[in-house]
């Protein structure tokens, strides 16, 4: 039997959660195998953890497309929209099915080659590239969207990057949908939990999952960290996840800075429900 006690003594001597410390590595989103895990729960109709639900989805994508304005004429023109950590183009497709061009963007081979299978025959391309790094086109897109938070997990100097990146691909006036976290809802209480899994996001062999999460007020984020101990090799892997939450204020000043000057507000999607609806923040620049 292998000797646990090393890892235990690493976990015994953790350091403090720190905002994209040396000891929160991030999920290996782009890691095919772990994709193909991280796959099954986008497409899974449980929970929302992932990706949202189909009927969440075509609910959302209904009421971006009444606030974008953007709606395809008699001529057959069809908006063009970027849309940013696409995941396995569930939204794409709601998009493409109302007459837009989708291109969308994201690291994880899994997501992508699903959305490729579940557009075919429509206006969609895909691109298998981190968001941080992928060039992107100039004045090409009428509307970018960027959902689900995952402008919070990236640094702020990536996170202003990116988004000036995306204002230069838009065209002139084109609008951005910012979708984050709002700092009034964040439960800022640390916290600990564990369990027990096995072919799971974290791996396919038995193991024990330990988390802990906090919130690191200087930078305004919630971290969390997954010591993962297999059962029978004793190995032990660290994974981490920081997310920052945004003030509205704050959130008009980042768009700005990226050559948003005009932004208009939603809290909590104007009162359209679904799971955890009301912690979200949804941001329109222009």
């Amino acid at each position: 039997m292998p000797d646990h006690r090393q890892a235990l003594r690493q976990i015994a001597t953790r350091k403090p959660l720190r905002a994209w410390g040396p000891d929160v590595v991030d999920l290996p989103w782009g890691d095919a195998e772990f994709s193909e895990r991280m796959l099954r729960e986008h497409l899974s109709q449980d929970h929302e953890m992932a990706s949202r639900r189909a009927d969440t989805i075509e609910r959302q994508v209904a009421r971006l497309v009444e606030w974008l304005a953007l709606r395809p004429a008699a001529s057959q023109w069809a908006p063009s929209l970027l849309d940013i950590t696409c995941g396995p183009g569930l939204v794409a497709r709601q998009f493409a099915t109302r007459g837009f061009a989708v291109t969308g963007v994201d690291i994880s081979p899994a997501a992508i080659n699903h959305a490729i299978e579940i557009t075919a025959g429509m206006p969609c391309m895909f691109i298998e590239a981190d968001v941080r790094q992928v060039p992107l086109p100039i004045a090409e897109f009428d509307a970018a969207i960027y959902l689900y938070g995952q402008s919070g997990v990236t640094r702020p100097a990536e996170l202003r990057e990116i988004l000036t990146r995306v204002r230069r691909s838009l065209r002139h006036g084109a609008p951005l949908v910012l979708e984050v976290r709002d700092a009034s809802r964040v439960d800022r209480r640390p916290a600990t939990s564990w369990w027990a899994g096995s072919d799971d996001i974290f791996g396919i062999n038995a193991h024990i999952v330990m988390t802990e999460r906090a919130w690191d007020p200087e930078a305004r984020t919630t971290v969390e960290r997954h010591f993962v101990l297999g059962v029978e090799s004793g190995e032990l892997t660290v994974f981490g996840v920081t997310e920052r939450a945004f003030e509205p204020a704050e959130i008009e000043t980042i768009l700005a800075e990226a050559g948003f000057p005009n932004v208009e507000l939603h809290p909590a999607w104007d009162g359209l429900e679904f799971d955890g609806s009301s912690d979200w923040l949804v941001a329109i620049g222009r």
